[in-house]
């Protein structure tokens, strides 16, 4: 049973320091929501608040249409999984897992029952009768995972659940994770820093800054359509580059303008863009978004190689474009060394314009 989290005005301070600001958020019953940011950002006092292990200033929470603002955990309908695995040292993994049963008193048989589904779920149902010790820190985290399943809460809420693993085991935790939420269906919070695991892991993502959410969208749409500089800084594996550009304009319409390079812009563009006419803007652009020529020619962006990093399936080049550092994603086979002046391609259609005062996305529609 999977049920709707809506946080109304939700407030939480910590002396002078406001963790969450005013929030308002609907999570939709069995939809797997993200919460990511950097550190201090507000997102695990926001995962807090929903759990009922802080008391929030001001707002109201909801689960399920009921409010629990007041109400205690365990009275919430939610469990939650941890950073830090939380399972008890002295007890196997079966007594491990039917730990939160046993304390609501449910019959043997049912306990049984429940532990071995959920086991076999996670793929654990021959580690019941081994102790923690015994375990690896993916097994470990597996039945922290299924002692909260097992308690069939309308809510699940994880905080930074994969980070205490080495990559290979996080990158298999992942796809774990969402074929079981495929599974299971459940309502899940997970709160990350990580955005290469909110990408792959989340129906949409709340991007959140200083106690507030600044996009709340689809991966893919964050991703592509970063709502400011901070979210297309943040999101992605090089970041989005940045470059200051102005709007100029000529008998052939409005351009954008990159030192003595023009940047052809899009038809849709045009009529927003002619009220802008020397103001310069921010042009942002994805690494995989340029194209790469060995030389300089006609209609390209010269660039010096700063730095070549071979990163097997692809090659990242750090390049110098007037004081601007850009990132670009190449073939591993394209022979350049730093130094050398290559010619940069933007793909027009990937460009995405900023408000140089503010930061926030120009909007064209």
């Amino acid at each position: 049973m999977a049920a709707e989290i809506r946080l109304e005005n939700v407030r939480k301070t910590f002396g002078k320091v406001v963790a969450v600001k005013d929030l308002n958020l609907v999570v939709n019953p069995g939809e797997f929501l993200v919460l990511l940011g950097p550190s201090g950002c507000g997102k695990t006092t926001t995962l807090r608040c929903i759990a009922g292990l802080e008391r929030v200033d001001q707002g109201r929470v909801y689960i399920g249409g009921r409010d629990v603002t007041e109400l205690p955990p365990a009275k919430r309908g939610i469990a939650m999984v941890f950073q830090s695995y939380a399972v008890f040292p002295h007890m196997t993994v079966a007594q491990n897992i039917a730990f939160g049963l046993r304390m609501r008193h449910t019959p043997k048989e049912e306990i049984r029952k429940a532990v071995r589904e959920v086991a076999e779920l996670l793929q654990i149902d021959e580690l019941l009768n081994r102790y923690p010790s015994q375990l690896s820190g993916g097994q470990r985290q597996r039945v922290a995972v299924a002692r909260a399943l097992v308690m069939r809460p309308e809510v699940l809420l994880m905080d930074e659940p994969l980070s205490n693993l080495d990559a290979l085991l996080r990158l298999q935790m992942r796809a774990e994770l969402k074929k079981l939420h495929r599974e299971v269906g459940t309502t899940t919070v997970y709160v990350t820093h990580d955005q290469i695991e909110a990408l792959s892991l989340g129906d949409r993502i709340a991007v959140m800054r200083e106690g507030e959410i600044v996009q709340l969208d689809t991966p893919s749409e964050v991703y592509d359509k970063p709502a400011n500089v901070f979210v297309g800084g943040f999101i992605g594996t090089p970041p989005m580059n940045f470059i200051r550009a102005e709007v100029g304009a000529s008998d052939g319409g409005v351009y954008l303008a990159v030192g003595d390079f023009t940047v052809e812009v899009r038809e849709e563009w045009r009529e927003r863009l002619a009220e802008m006419v020397g103001q310069t803007v921010i042009l942002g652009i994805r690494a995989e978004n340029i194209e790469v020529r060995p030389t300089p020619e006609e209609g390209t962006l010269a660039a010096k190689v700063v730095v070549s990093e071979p990163l097997g399936a692809q090659q990242l080049l750090t390049v110098q474009v007037g004081s601007d550092i850009l990132k670009v994603a190449t073939s591993p086979d394209l022979p350049v060394r730093p130094g050398q002046t290559i010619g940069l391609v933007l793909t027009k259609e990937k460009i995405r314009l900023f408000d140089e005062a503010t930061g926030e996305a120009i909007r064209f529609q």
